[in-house]
Parts: structure tokens; C-alpha cells; sequence
């Protein structure tokens, strides 16, 4: 997947080093709001985290053990999604996400992971796509179940963020469910 079109207004692109300073821009922009629910802006200090990032993904991307894609919505960067890794014996991913604040509420998180998972099922021939979320993170969790995918369970105190421990659900989908 290096560019997608998922519809007239969404482009899911591979994130190139070229990206990193709109990528630095977006996440700054919306420390305050994506640092809620996420780990990663506390550590995106300055444009070469975002440097690191990417070319970190890339490295996997091409050793296929993953990857994230910029999401672009009406040609400019609204956020990220991205396969966390790719279990090859299991044939299963999951699939992480976040967008800026002002892109919330359009359906892009909804349409990026159709795409995603019809990718992770068809052109990776994987069984299997989990996609977590922090429990009191409502919005985000509205994403799988809007997709169909099953609640599997929660886990609890699975990450700590701003010294907070979040437990996570956990939604599964298998490709023989999957109808997208």
C-alpha cells in the first residue's frame, strides 16, 4: 500500500521522510487533544521524532512487519493509521489510528480502516485484524463496532499515559466475517 485512494476526499499514502514536518506540524498542533488517549505526543518533541518515525516505519514497512500511512483528506495530512505489526504464523495485525482534532467527525477514521482492513484481508491474505482502544475512549471504540468487529474482551491497565493507567478493548475480525 504505498497510495490508496479511498474515496474523492481520502488518500491513504505511505509516510515518506519528505512528510515529517507536516507529521510534526499535525501532532503538535493536537498534543494537547491526541495526548488524551495516546503515548506517542509526549515524545514528538521536535521534527526529527517525526523524522525517526517514519523512516522507522519505512524499515518495516520493507521487512514487512508493518507500517503506517498518512491519512490525507482534501490534500492536506489529517493523521495516521497504520498496521502495529504483522504476526505471519497467526496471520493477524492490528490496526492503530489517530487523526487531528478538526478532522473528527467526518467519518475518515471509518472509511481509512475499511481500506485497511480490506488490504490486510485481501492483499495480505491475514485471517485475522484487531484494532484496540482505550475503554473510556467512546469515539474511538465506535470505529470497530461500526466495522462489525467482535468485542473479544478488555484488558486491563494495559498502558499508562500522563501517569494514568487505561484499560483497553480489545475487537476482533476475521477475514471469513468481514464484508466490507
Amino acid at each position: 500500500m504505498l497510495n490508496y485512494q479511498v474515496n474523492q476526499d481520502i488518500i491513504l499514502s505511505l509516510l515518506e521522510e519528505n512528510d515529517a514536518q507536516s507529521l510534526f506540524g499535525l501532532v503538535t498542533a493536537n498534543k494537547d487533544f491526541l495526548s488524551q488517549w495516546l503515548s506517542f505526543p509526549a515524545i514528538t518533541n521536535q521534527v526529527e521524532d517525526s523524522q525517526a518515525f517514519i523512516k522507522r516505519s519505512l524499515f518495516r514497512f520493507v521487512n514487512k512487519e508493518g507500517f503506517w500511512v498518512g491519512i490525507w483528506y482534501q490534500g492536506s495530512l489529517a493523521g495516521s493509521i497504520g498496521f502495529l505489526y504483522f504476526d505471519w504464523k497467526v496471520k493477524k495485525t492490528e490496526i492503530g489510528y489517530w487523526l487531528a482534532e478538526t478532522y473528527t467527525n467526518k467519518g475518515i477514521i471509518t472509511h481509512a480502516c475499511t481500506a485497511m482492513v480490506n488490504y490486510a484481508f485481501n492483499e495480505l491474505e491475514l485471517n485475522k485484524v484487531e484494532i484496540k482502544a482505550a475503554a473510556k475512549n467512546i469515539r474511538s471504540a465506535a470505529v470497530p463496532k461500526r466495522l462489525g468487529f467482535q468485542y473479544e474482551g478488555t484488558i486491563r491497565a494495559d498502558e499508562v499515559i500522563r501517569g494514568t493507567f487505561h484499560d483497553r478493548e480489545v475487537y476482533g475480525m476475521l477475514r471469513d466475517e468481514w464484508n466490507g
